[in-house]
């Protein structure tokens, strides 16, 4: 069998770190194993569910570097889901109950106050076919349990190791509600057998619901697929991530200026043992990748780290590896030597932007100390101007001049970029025609 993993995002947000994490995860695990991955939207909850969230999902795992071989929606299988009820309603391992909330609500209290754990009591088990049918007839809607076999539900996590359940300590899951609605259990584990997923990576949140789906495979029939549950996401303030919380959305990350490798990187990083990778491709990101290496206590994420990361990633880069962004941009008028000098004193490739505005701009940056531009200017070799330039330049000004330190190269400096910190001068000036620094100077010719 082809391994198969999934991702199953719900299109009622933007995708954030947390969940692409997720996604990362799955495709790297998979991906390593020469296997297959799929795109599950659950977009049951029609009513927060938007075809908007669902493309910008799309576009945010896209543009991580993610691809899919198969996408659906489970809006659109509710027909695959019918049969498999049917299965089961036939096996009686689904069953209908009529307790209102209120019902089970003083039942969950009443066993909590005689110190009993808060499980449901299995009342509905005891009516008779008649009874339901009454109940029905009367206008009552049921909604529906899956019956949990009596027995201890375990599995080998991928990331936590040996995981058990007694079924005594679970209640019934309900798997539809009395509008004929499913919850997340049913649909999640049909298509998961329809699909022949292999391996299923999710959220440690998830691992109660994975010992009724353990008991839902088997009702079904189905093989057994491995889980993996991976712990969430802390923001610095030591919290969860939420989907509304924009500043972290993927979206955001990408407006921000972040390359999708550098988030690569990180999310495979990130609670591990490991130092942050910093690899140019994202092959062999997956070739190294080992889903053992995660630690199973919750990391915390620091955009400062992201940051940095993304810094010491663009650094990596050569201008064979950029080039093309300046194209994308219509920069055509940009080559390696103007990278090598950029590269790294830059965050974000965008701000590389501004050193090419500052080089090709005619604006002068204006200094107090005129007179001192205005020897340096007559000082200035003559072209072609190359990587010795600067320093011979700047030993026959400090013979003149006898200054040492910043007072010697800042007002140089400040009048060639306009800013006080930046890349070595020594790079600019072969970027630079002499009219060009003459002009900054302000000593046009």
């Amino acid at each position: 069998m082809i391994p198969r993993a999934r991702f199953a995002p719900s299109p009622t947000g933007l995708l954030h770190v947390g969940n692409a994490r997720s996604a990362v995860l799955n495709w790297a695990y998979i991906k390593n194993k020469g296997g297959e991955f799929i795109l599950r939207i659950d977009d049951t909850d029609l009513e927060r569910s938007t075809k908007e969230y669902e493309i910008k999902i799309k576009e945010n795992l896209l543009w991580l570097g993610i691809k899919w071989s198969k996408t659906f929606n489970q809006s659109d299988r509710r027909s695959i889901y019918d049969e498999k009820i049917s299965i089961l309603k036939k096996s009686k391992r689904i069953y209908p109950c009529f307790e209102s909330t209120e019902e089970l609500l003083l039942n969950r209290k009443s066993q909590l106050t005689s110190g009993k754990p808060p499980i449901y009591n299995r009342n509905s088990l005891k009516l008779t076919s008649s009874q339901i049918s009454e109940l029905i007839k009367k206008g009552k809607k049921p909604h529906w349990r899956f019956k949990l076999n009596d027995e201890k539900i375990e599995w080998n996590d991928l990331i936590k190791g040996n995981i058990s359940f007694d079924s005594k300590n679970l209640s019934d899951p309900i798997i539809i509600r009395e509008d004929g609605s499913l919850l997340y259990h049913l649909p999640s584990v049909i298509d998961d057998i329809e699909e022949d997923i292999t391996d299923i990576i999710r959220g440690e949140d998830h691992i109660a619901n994975t010992a009724f789906h353990i008991q839902l495979f088997k009702a079904l029939n189905a093989i057994m697929p491995q889980f993996g549950h991976h712990p969430f996401l802390m923001d610095e303030k030591g919290k969860s991530f939420g989907k509304r919380l924009d500043s972290l959305s993927i979206q955001k990350l990408y407006e921000d200026g972040f390359e999708n490798i550098t988030l690569f990187n990180y999310l495979l990083s990130i609670g591990t043992s490991n130092n942050f990778s910093k690899e140019k491709d994202i092959n062999k990101l997956v070739k190294d990748f080992n889903i053992t290496s995660l630690s199973s206590s919750s990391p915390k994420f620091s955009i400062d780290s992201l940051k940095m990361l993304n810094r010491e990633i663009i650094q990596l880069f050569s201008f064979s590896d950029i080039k093309q962004k300046f194209l994308d941009l219509n920069i055509d008028n940009v080559n390696e030597n103007f990278w090598f000098f950029v590269k790294n004193n830059i965050y974000f490739f965008n701000e590389s932007l501004d050193w090419l505005e500052i080089i090709n701009s005619s604006d002068t940056y204006y200094s107090n100390s005129s007179d001192y531009l205005t020897l340096a200017a007559k000082l200035l070799p003559e072209e072609p101007f190359d990587e010795t330039t600067w320093d011979s330049w700047i030993n026959q000004i400090k013979n003149k001049t006898g200054k040492k330190g910043k007072d010697l190269f800042m007002p140089i400096r400040m009048a060639l970029t306009g800013k006080e910190k930046g890349p070595e001068l020594k790079y600019l000036l072969p970027l630079l025609t002499k009219k060009q620094v003459l002009q900054k100077l302000k000593n046009v010719k």
